[in-house]
């Protein structure tokens, strides 16, 4: 059995920057444990096995956008175990799609909408034109409701393990807080501390654990220059990836975060905030999010970026 794979370096616009993520395609007939090692063998942070949706001829009820162009099913693995939502992982897979011929945006349209089935729900993402390329495409993801709720931690404990001060962790003005993927998001003062953080992976995992989280972002408002709204950066020693380059799935709740607590305002409706992630000292990728506030503190969130191959191959299984 042979199945055609890339690999994609998503929110990138060059090669070897952003996240890359690997993408099997035409992956029905893999079973779940093959999938694993397939994703172990690639040991980047996410494998996207891409196979037809279970019901192809029907709607997706939870999609409110009507009808999509086309409907397809992702799975995601890290090298360890498979999750229920990858941002990075599904920019890659939508990329893919399009490179590969099949999903294809044809030449009268400026955009075509594909619904994505996922262990965590349907997605809806679109693929359009970059305005003045005939070849660039800007991919955007309509995320699940972010959910925000708080999480208490002992701060000097966290500071420890993330290799900081105390002092500065923002708890005050930004409360820390688990996200629907429980993941935890935590605000340090500026950009310096972000950077300069150099956590006890192993300590991390714990705490992690003993909080039954998944991953944490850690972020600030304070970046470099003021057009980056926030810079981030994540780790997820419990799914076996110490610090991921760049995480699609955290910016939804992120965002929504951000206009929750008056960092971006809200015009006509709608937010806008460009965001970065980055290792330190390493790869980095830019993100577009936008949040619509939909009354109390639900918000829908939509996340974009661009995507490039950097390589491209069959499996031979």
């Amino acid at each position: 059995m042979e199945k055609p794979y890339y690999v994609v370096d998503a929110f990138a616009s060059e090669p070897f920057t952003g996240n890359p993520a690997a993408v099997v395609l035409d992956a029905d007939g893999i079973d779940d444990g093959r999938m694993q090692a397939i994703a172990a063998e690639f040991n980047l942070s996410e494998t996207t096995f891409v196979i037809p949706p279970t019901a192809p001829d029907q709607s997706m009820p939870a999609l409110t956008a009507g009808q999509p162009d086309f409907a397809v099913r992702f799975r995601w693995f890290t090298p360890t175990t498979e999750v229920d939502m990858c941002g990075h992982a599904t920019l890659g897979g939508m990329h893919a799609l399009v490179e590969s011929g099949r999903v294809v945006l044809p030449e009268s349209e400026e955009s075509i909408t594909v619904g994505i089935e996922t262990r965590s729900g349907p997605l809806l993402a679109f693929v359009e034109r970059i305005p003045g390329s005939e070849t660039d495409l800007m991919i955007w993801l309509d995320m699940i409701d972010p959910t925000l709720t708080p999480q208490p931690v002992d701060v000097s404990e966290l500071a420890s393990v993330l290799g900081i001060e105390s002092a500065s962790i923002a708890n005050s003005e930004f409360p820390i807080t688990k996200t629907q993927d429980r993941d935890v998001l935590v605000f340090v003062e500026d950009f310096e501390v972000l950077s300069g953080a150099r956590p006890d992976f192993r300590l991390l995992e714990e705490l992690l654990i003993r909080h039954r989280l998944r991953g944490l972002c850690l972020a600030t408002i304070k970046t470099l220059t003021p057009s980056i709204h926030v810079q981030s950066r994540f780790f997820a020693p419990t799914c076996g990836v110490d610090e991921d380059p760049v995480t699609g799935s955290v910016h939804g709740p992120l965002a929504a975060y951000m206009v929750k607590h008056g960092v971006i305002e809200v015009h006509d409706g709608l937010a806008g905030m460009t965001c970065v992630q980055a290792k330190a000292g390493g790869r980095a990728g830019l993100l577009h999010a936008l949040v619509q506030p939909k009354g109390g503190e639900i918000y829908s969130v939509r996340i974009g970026g661009r995507a490039v191959t950097t390589m491209r191959g069959t499996l031979v299984l």
